[in-house]
């Protein structure tokens, strides 16, 4: 019997925005459902995502962010045609940090031109936002429209102090508002209707309720970002029917987490970062973000991945992305198997690693295979490591594999405690010469240790010596095991 799955009925639905034109052309909103809740009704587009550019050299960056945009970071309009050539940018979201007056408060002018420079190199939408001080943002943004004059630029933020200066330059030069309040569902509602007072459309208008990194307010900016897409679709609220803006990347990588060095308590720094990101970009989705500002190029690819697999869309494009330097055993031996994630690329046959556990796969579903959790490893680690094969014969692996494995086993003795060679004893000593009744080496009755040993730490002593495992049956009997 066929189960049916109930589905809610929506009053309303998000607007739908257009940008660009031709095969860049990209559109955003439509939404009459929930988030991902695509069994219900419709969600036509899928998500963008925007990469974020700054106009001048961000010093302050972790090393790991640094790391894919190094050659461009000097100069936006490069940045910007390398966040959409080679890391698929649905849109650029270039960010005048340099004119905020309490930095290096550069001129309107020198934003513009920058801005303009950017906006002729691109073909995909561009977002120009400012540094949220609403007087200098007024002055920044007025010069910015008028230098793009005829193209399609959303600017922001644009908030309740500066919301009439700003809506005029939008009705002016045709542009697209972001509309920036403080976490707040009223707040949100009312700066639309501002905006809308003085002539915007609300087709114009994208909403940034503020936003909150993981572990610093996600949960407030989520808890909003739900009432407002509730309103919309369910009582039909025309006022909040607008897409979503969640500016998070500057939030996650401004934080004492993303910026802390490796080390044995918090682990992996730049895996940190990026997994920040991922999962902060991956919450705001499912709070209704259509549009989500990141940096990290792997951890763009790990949302763009969640949004096609939870939302039904088209695969995400590879990307080409940075190779960080793990400091592991580079060899030659790569044979023809195709490697589909940056940690199988670590593991691929020749590398050095550990092999952690080995696990039986359940008899129904893969009778006779087994699956092994493997690490790979490095000189600077302790532990003794294996050299992965897809050959049966270990002579057949490559000379260069085998002189990498060599120089991990012969590591300084400082830097890696190497492990005895097992040695029998000349004689062993059973169970009973501990009472006394035998001659070492001459077992002369069965004994079962067991019923005088309750403690189990001193049970494992007497079981194990450093010649033979001892184990006692039901029946008291003593039997021997070959050395581990």
């Amino acid at each position: 019997m066929p189960i049916e799955i109930l589905k809610q009925q929506y009053a309303g639905k998000v607007k739908t925005l257009t940008f660009g034109s031709g095969g860049k052309q990209i559109s955003l909103g439509g939404e009459e459902i929930y988030p991902f809740y695509t069994f219900e009704g419709s969600m036509p587009w899928a998500p963008r995502i925007a990469i974020q550019v700054l106009d001048y050299n961000p010093e302050e960056w972790p090393e790991a962010l640094k790391e894919p945009y190094a050659d461009v970071l000097h100069d936006p309009v490069a940045w910007a045609k390398k966040a959409q050539d080679v890391y698929n940018a649905d849109m650029i979201h270039l960010w005048l940090k340099s004119t905020d007056p309490n930095g290096l408060n550069r001129s309107a002018q020198d934003a513009a031109l920058t801005a303009k420079a950017v906006a002729d190199a691109i073909t995909v939408p561009l977002i120009v936002w400012g540094t949220a001080n609403s007087d200098k943002d007024v002055e920044v943004l007025k010069a910015v429209a008028e230098a793009c004059h005829g193209r399609e630029i959303i600017i922001g933020p644009v908030d309740e102090a500066n919301h009439k200066q700003l809506g005029a330059q939008a009705l002016a030069n045709n542009l697209t508002l972001i509309a920036n309040s403080p976490i707040d569902i009223n707040l949100a509602k009312q700066l639309n209707i501002l905006l809308s007072n003085l002539g915007v459309p609300i087709e114009k208008i994208i909403i940034d309720p503020t936003t909150g990194g993981l572990g610093y307010g996600i949960e407030y900016t989520y808890s909003v970002m739900e009432r407002i897409r509730q309103a919309a679709i369910t009582q039909n609220d025309e006022k909040l029917q607008c897409p979503f803006f969640c500016n998070l990347a500057e939030e996650v990588w401004k934080t004492k987490e993303a910026k802390q060095e490796s080390g044995e308590l918090m682990g992996d720094a730049r895996k940190r970062g990026i997994l920040m990101e991922a999962i902060t970009a991956s919450t705001l989705l499912n709070a209704g973000a259509d549009i989500v500002v990141m940096r990290h190029p792997d951890a763009i690819m790990q949302v763009r991945r969640y949004i096609a697999d939870l939302g039904g869309f088209a695969a995400p494009k590879s990307a080409e992305l940075p190779v960080a330097d793990t400091k592991k055993v580079s060899v030659s031996y790569t044979p023809g198997a195709s490697v589909q994630s940056s940690v199988a690329t670590s593991l691929k046959a020749g590398s050095l690693c550990k092999i952690v556990q080995i696990m039986d796969m359940p008899a129904g579903l893969a009778p006779g295979y087994a699956i092994a959790l493997i690490k790979s490893i490095d000189h600077d680690e302790e532990g003794e490591g294996i050299v992965l094969s897809t050959h049966a014969e270990a002579e057949k692996i490559p000379e260069p594999v085998k002189q990498a494995e060599e120089s991990v086993t012969s590591a300084p003795a400082g830097r890696r405690e190497k492990k005895p060679e097992f040695k029998p004893a000349a004689a062993w000593i059973p169970l009973q010469e501990a009472a006394g009744k035998a001659q070492p080496g001459v077992p002369t009755e069965k004994h079962d240790w067991r019923a005088r040993i309750s403690d189990r730490d001193e049970m494992l002593k007497q079981a194990k010596t450093d010649q033979r495992y001892w184990y006692s049956e039901s029946h008291g009997s003593e039997k021997r095991k070959k050395p581990a």
